[in-house]
């Protein structure tokens, strides 16, 4: 879906593989601590989405590809939801 990614992750060879295995074994490990209610857990979401999401806009800005912005309102909207007094209450 996204040759110059793609190309990008292959010239990195085995280092992009465990750069996605670390970020995949983060992920699910977040996951279950939000699933337990881990105040960790929620920094680790709150901080992850908002990096993503800045990723999101330099990538944007840098290649000058706006299909890229999709994930700025998704993260930010989670991001939201995430800091809702409410939810942020339920972790601790």
């Amino acid at each position: 879906m996204n040759p110059e990614g793609h190309a990008g992750l292959r010239s990195l060879g085995p280092l992009a593989i465990a750069g996605m295995v670390a970020l995949s074994v983060t992920m699910v490990v977040t996951a279950v601590g939000l699933l337990a209610l881990r105040r960790w857990a929620w920094w680790v979401a709150v901080v992850g989405l908002s990096v993503n999401a800045t990723g999101d806009l330099a990538t944007a800005i840098a290649t000058g590809e706006p299909r890229t912005l999709i994930g700025i309102p998704v993260a930010g909207l989670i991001v939201w939801w995430l800091t809702r007094r409410e939810v942020r209450s339920q972790f601790g």
